[in-house]
């Protein structure tokens, strides 16, 4: 005779209270297409009486539907035209065509819509060219590796004029923030580059400013020459970390307060265990401000400035000492 033990399911810590798990949302701005599911006119009588049932309501359920990405070939003609009469008289025959489309990459047969899916895969959600030739691969298209690196490459150099204006236009905001990280480079003579960053928000009070700016300057060190070159005449405020390259610059420097936290919370891990220092009282100032930011995203830009005077800076200054 064989026993066995039986095992209770797990019963839920009580200080664990279950969380409950929200559906994701569907935004409002896609389109819907409505299928209605009725009754045929048999089931729309009643069965206690005979009668026809009448509407009284209705209950509707939303599904997010994927149409995956279409590939098509746009074939430009262009009809040749030859003066008939000209030909008759044996003179000579002036023949007119339609100029060609204007083009990014001549010769090529890639649309700017091919290539800003190329460009936007790799660059933005990480995909490398390896696996987009797999995914072209799968739809019966050869494009190799080569061919997509040569494209984007050919569509840098193009793009610099545009990388210039958004340079001049970033030049004339208020405040810009920078940053800079290494990164490993095949081939380059140094072990580790620098992808430097500036920008600038999209919230200005100025009225009539485009959208923010974010620009990428891809150098081979951290020497201060990098930003004192790119921020050439800038006089505004530079929202930065503490590297000291920065104050060689013609800006304003003024601190962050992100990485400010980490350093606080650097002397809150060097902290014996168990103790409050300085350190925790100044993370929790931070904490306040961030709530306070919480609380203002997607607020008008005037209105974010107003409640930064009236709440935020009356912190700032109670904790000038940290």
């Amino acid at each position: 005779m064989c026993t066995f033990d039986v095992l209770s399911p797990a019963q839920p810590s009580p200080s664990a209270p279950e969380r409950k798990h929200r559906r994701p949302r569907i935004p409002a701005h896609l389109p819907r297409e409505e299928v209605v599911h009725d009754l045929s006119d048999e089931e729309k009588t009643c069965a206690c009486c005979g009668n026809e049932m009448h509407c009284m309501g209705e209950e509707c359920s939303e599904q997010l539907e994927f149409i995956p990405a279409v590939l098509k070939v746009v074939r430009h003609v262009r009809p040749k035209y030859s003066c008939r009469h000209c030909e008759q008289q044996e003179t000579e025959v002036n023949i007119r065509i339609a100029p060609p489309p204007a083009t990014l990459l001549p010769r090529s047969i890639a649309t700017p819509s091919l290539l800003a899916w190329i460009i936007t895969s790799k660059f933005q959600f990480s995909l490398p060219l390896y696996r987009q030739q797999k995914w072209f691969s799968q739809l019966d298209i050869e494009l190799s590796r080569q061919t997509m690196s040569n494209w984007i490459l050919k569509c840098a150099e193009r793009l610099v004029p545009l990388y210039d204006l958004l340079h001049q236009e970033l030049l004339t905001r208020e405040v810009i923030w920078s940053d800079d990280t290494t990164m490993k480079v095949v081939e380059a003579q140094r072990s580790k580059c620098h992808m430097w960053v500036y920008g600038c928000g999209g919230d200005s009070p100025v009225p009539g400013q485009p959208p923010g700016i974010v620009l990428y300057d891809y150098q081979d060190s951290r020497e201060e020459t990098c930003p004192v070159e790119f921020l050439r005449g800038y006089e505004g405020y530079l929202q930065a970390d503490g590297y000291a390259g920065y104050t060689k610059t013609t800006a304003e420097v003024v601190g962050c307060l992100a990485h400010a936290r980490r350093k606080f919370m650097e002397a809150k891990v060097a902290q014996p265990e168990g103790k409050v220092g300085r350190a925790d009282q100044a993370l929790t100032y931070i904490q306040k401000l961030y709530r306070i930011e919480r609380e203002l995203a997607g607020q008008p830009a005037d209105v974010i400035a107003a409640k930064r005077q009236e709440l935020s800076v009356p912190l700032l200054c109670q904790r000038q000492d940290f």
